[in-house]
């Protein structure tokens, strides 16, 4: 046998669907198209050594190597757990998947659906797709009660990758590794590989009790852990799988395995995870977070784009100025909460003229206390803050002086010290009966119709009534893991994620041009279905650290480059080293200016304005293109040592941006691929560059040097 009985096989793109049948159990793999016959024949029994390297598998005799996983993963209350120490680990292989009736697989070009039912009139229904000439599979699965009574769901997943990896023969010994990229803040995007063995997971000698890796958020951050990805990668057969969701709440997802195979699994947080259960009454639905789903030949370098693909679905939606990918400058770092027209209106006269085209005001337009965030969710401007025709006429001295002017909302909240807080507590989501709270933050409930109409008032008209062409929406406190409704907290709380989110959808439809940076106290919302609603993101509270350009770098994998706005924060004492190395870090993504940009000298100008024109050539590179990453430095972030090298490889253009730390080499080589020439060097004095065959050699490099290089083919 090589596995199970094959029951289908589905095109899609440079992959292959392969579905196959055993015990009752339809399971589902993928692999990289061209490779379906190098399956080889696996292990039957524990025992056996076909194909098994020579040496004999200890473990019982009879026992079975390989075992079937369903497609489909959920459970129903009352139903039993899995017989595998499982009870509290994972609640994958439940009774309710083994109740299932196979009812078929429906193709279509793209396309491929699985139909399930059980005797109590369940239905489930996973559809994958895939869009023409794309590197990702799109899943969803729907539960429907077509029964004649009402059950309690505790998890559905939205996708169960299984059969991992087909290619082993065996268990797969020291060749499995899983890749995981934890986010804290100001410290997003970790990369954390590690080998199954490291992590424990190896099966047992007689394949019993699961092995799980089972992780995730709850609440309204969905990247305050980890972001909602994992990647599988077999390394001697050179193949590695992926899976995304496109969370905008809690979430989790799962790696388990008890005999020779892996799986990988996820959707909404369970009951046992996060506390979540949905009451399905007769004709109810109910269906997850879409799960992206890859695989390709080669390593986690080769996969991360095919992922990320599905996050710029909506950029030809976007307004038309965000095809040109303009610089921005946002006012934060510069007044720290007093974005007022004496604090700016030498900025604006400063960078008249240039290529930065957003002019953002950040927080503190709204009141005229001391701490910037005081009357959030009131959004009353005091008339003495812009007291020359008010906030409007200020938008359009921003206008003519030849910028789109951005606006900062937190909207989603209002803080203690707000009216809207004392005087409408029935707009504030509860918990057990009290208003929720984080800190000074309370939050707005969008179930209630009330909230969703003042908030059309005080944001969408806002918006149009003072010209504002550019929205930074922030989001400094997690909910926690549910609150009051009909149904239990973490249920409640997915629909009023929804809610929000339909109120993004409803701001685009109104407001087409608007231009949307997605922020959550820096880079808390980086997930695929964020991405798709924001033209961009902050991907960081890094503000001006020495660790921008790491972090700014890990999230340039796990986003677009396009979505990918940083912080170049300017200081009037800063010199040309520190200059350059802030510039070159916002050169891996969006440009977002900052800090004392009206006090710099003629020279620090130049550099600015050098930074800023460097930026503009790289622009087709930003826009589409790959990215790869060179690391050689200590673990610490906020203490590095070593040195980064970051090359974007586009369509017309390729750009390297190198940043050494503590105890950085005076000299780098970056491996170009194939021979380019050097068109444009942005460096500060002392460090000179030539292209050698097919490597760029830089040499005067100092500790903590930023640097770029344009180059052509």
């Amino acid at each position: 046998m090589k596995i199970f009985e094959e029951i289908g096989r589905v095109a899609f793109g440079d992959m292959t669907a392969m579905f196959f049948r055993e015990k009752g159990k339809v399971c589902f793999t993928l692999v990289p198209a061209g490779m379906e016959e190098e399956i080889p024949e696996h292990c039957k029994l524990l025992n056996d050594t076909v194909g098994c390297r020579g040496y004999t598998l200890s473990g019982d005799r009879d026992t079975l190597a390989i075992q079937p996983e369903s497609a489909v993963q959920f459970k129903i209350a009352g139903d039993a757990y899995w017989d595998n120490f499982s009870a509290g680990r994972t609640m994958r292989n439940s009774g309710s998947v083994d109740q299932l009736c196979f009812d078929g697989l429906r193709q279509e070009e793209g396309k491929a659906v699985l139909l399930f039912h059980d005797e109590r009139g369940l239905q489930l229904e996973q559809t994958m797709r895939q869009l023409p000439g794309r590197p990702w599979i799109e899943i969803n699965t729907t539960l429907t009660n077509s029964g004649s009574e009402a059950v309690t769901v505790e998890m559905l997943s939205s996708f169960s990758l299984g059969l991992l990896s087909p290619f082993q023969p065996d268990d797969g010994v020291e060749c499995y590794r899983i890749h995981r990229w934890s986010s804290n803040w100001s410290a997003e995007g970790r990369h954390e590989p590690r080998s199954v063995e490291e992590l424990g997971m190896e099966r047992s000698w007689s394949a019993f009790g699961v092995r799980v890796l089972r992780f995730g958020e709850q609440g309204s951050m969905p990247v305050r852990g980890y972001f909602p990805q994992v990647a599988f990668e077999d390394t001697r057969a050179g193949v590695t799988w992926g899976a995304a969701l496109a969370a905008f709440g809690s979430w989790q997802l799962e790696v388990s395995r008890f005999c020779d195979f892996f799986n990988l699994s996820g959707g909404m947080v369970d009951r046992e995870f996060g506390q979540w259960t949905r009451r399905l009454a007769p004709g109810e639905s109910i269906c997850g977070p879409a799960a992206v789903v890859s695989c390709t030949r080669g390593g986690v370098e080769e996969l991360l784009p095919r992922l990320t693909a599905y996050q710029e679905e909506e950029v030809d939606t976007q307004p038309a100025s965000e095809q040109d990918l303009p610089v921005i400058f946002n006012e934060w770092c510069t007044t720290w909460g007093k974005p007022l027209p004496g604090n700016l209106m030498p900025v604006l006269e400063t960078l008249r003229g240039s290529e930065v085209k957003y002019f953002v005001l950040d927080a503190g337009w709204f009141h005229s206390g001391v701490d910037a965030l005081c009357g959030v969710g009131d959004w009353n401007v005091p008339p003495e803050n812009y007291p020359d025709g008010g906030i409007g006429a200020f938008t359009e001295l921003i206008r003519k002086a030849g910028f789109r002017p951005g606006i900062w909302f937190e909207f989603e909240v209002a803080t203690e010290d707000s009216i809207l807080a004392n005087e409408h507590p029935e707009w504030l989501l509860h918990l057990d009966g009290k208003v929720l709270k984080s800190g000074t933050r309370r939050f707005l409930d969008f179930r209630n119709p009330a909230v969703v109409e003042y908030l059309e008032q005080k944001v969408i008209r806002f918006l149009r009534d003072n010209g504002f062409g550019y929205m930074k929406v922030d989001y400094n406190g997690p909910t926690g893991f549910g609150c009051d409704g009909r149904a239990v907290p973490a249920e409640e709380l997915r629909l009023h994620m929804e809610a929000v989110v339909n109120f993004f959808r409803r701001i685009r439809r109104e407001l087409p041009d608007l231009v949307i940076e997605i922020c959550s106290s820096g880079g808390h919302r980086l997930t695929a279905g964020w991405m798709r609603i924001g033209a961009m993101a902050s991907s960081t509270d890094v503000h001006e650290a020495v660790e921008i350009p790491i972090v700014g770098a890990n999230v340039a994998q796990l986003i677009p480059m396009r979505h990918n706005q940083l912080w170049a924060t300017l200081r009037k004492w800063d010199d040309s080293n520190r200059l350059h190395y802030s510039l070159a870090a916002g050169l891996l993504g969006r440009l977002c200016l900052s800090g004392d940009v009206a006090e710099l000298d003629e020279a620090q100008r130049k550099i600015l304005f050098d930074g800023v024109a460097f930026y503009r050539a790289c622009v087709p590179a930003i826009r589409r293109g790959r990215t790869r990453l060179i690391r050689d430095m200590a673990p610490s972030f906020t203490r590095p040592r070593g040195s980064q090298i970051v090359f974007r490889s586009g369509e017309t253009c390729d750009y390297a941006v190198i940043h050494t730390f503590g105890e950085g080499p005076a000299s780098l080589r970056v491996p170009l691929g194939e021979k380019r020439r050097l068109r444009r060097v942005f460096a500060p004095e002392g460090v000179s560059c030539r292209v050698n065959g097919n490597e760029l050699a830089v040499t005067g490099l100092v500790p903590f040097t930023g640097c770029a290089f344009l180059l052509e083919r």
